[in-house]
């Protein structure tokens, strides 16, 4: 009985193997793996090529969309830093700003004496009522050879001239009269400033400056006498101030489009006229890079 049942278990394996069985193209037996070709295209199941059936191990589902996905940022890295060198490699700008400033007077008194009706010794007015804070806007040309450091040239002018009135009913002895003082003022200045840069992010800059600035204050004082409400006298005196002044300040850049920056900083003129000590501003500008 053992000898039958072994004899028809050879019998079973001398068979012959039917076609279902024999290597297919994509069995690890016939399979020959390629080099990581990214420009050769492979499909997921593989190219049969000279009869045997061709793989590239990095082109799965998975590392396809892997690779896609990296060239995809790799773009966006090359294109921020292409903005960034260009930032960094820009030399020349033009600015254009405006500045709300407040006046700090000296306290001092103004004699004017040489106006009829005024007292033997003039009308002595304080600065602080003749002067009022004067907003301006400007112009900079700027060069920056480094990306730590610049120049720029600047011109700034007041946009509307400043007026102040006051009634003065104690200048002429007699109550019959009394005077009006009107007081115009307005500025331009022009000068250099040396700029430093921090830069933080591509897109944001710490930036300082010093500098000095010719700063020429037109003022003039109206003087009006009415004998009730006509008038009978008036005079106009000027007292312009000539005035080298040194600047400092500081404030941040903002990078905000490829060639575009907006600057916000706040700056501290030390002008120490007759009747100014300094002026502080807080400016708002773009700059135009090129």
């Amino acid at each position: 009985m053992k000898r039958r049942l072994i004899a028809f278990l050879l019998g079973i394996l001398l068979l012959p193997m039917p076609d279902s069985y024999a290597v297919q193209y994509g069995d690890l037996s016939s399979m020959r793996w390629c080099p990581c070709n990214p420009d050769e295209q492979f499909d997921l199941k593989g190219s049969v090529v000279m009869g045997r059936t061709v793989m590239c191990p990095c082109d799965s589902m998975y590392d396809g969309y892997g690779r896609t996905f990296e060239k995809d940022v790799r773009k966006v890295q090359e294109k921020v830093e292409h903005a960034y060198e260009n930032a960094l490699t820009y030399k020349y700008y033009i600015g254009f700003e405006y500045n709300k400033s407040q006046v700090e007077t000296n306290n001092k008194k103004k004699n004017f004496n040489d106006v009829i009706f005024s007292s033997v010794h003039g009308i002595e007015v304080p600065s602080g009522e003749m002067i009022e804070h004067q907003d301006n806007i400007g112009v900079v040309l700027g060069f920056r050879p480094h990306k730590n450091f610049g120049m720029e040239v600047f011109y700034n002018r007041t946009y509307s001239d400043s007026e102040t009135s006051k009634y003065d009913g104690t200048s002429i002895s007699d109550p019959s009269y009394h005077m009006m003082h009107t007081y115009t003022t307005k500025y331009q200045a022009f000068g250099i400033d040396l700029v430093g840069y921090l830069p933080i992010t591509q897109y944001f800059d710490i930036v300082a400056f010093i500098g000095l600035g010719k700063y020429k204050f037109d003022n003039t004082a109206k003087f009006e006498a009415f004998y009730g409400e006509d008038l009978v006298y008036t005079k106009s005196i000027s007292f312009d101030e000539d005035e080298l002044a040194y600047r400092a300040g500081g404030g941040v850049q903002f990078n905000i489009a490829d060639g575009v920056a907006l600057r916000l900083m706040y700056k501290y003129i030390n002008v120490g006229s007759d009747t100014i000590h300094y002026l502080q501003e807080y400016s708002a500008s773009l700059r135009f890079l090129f």
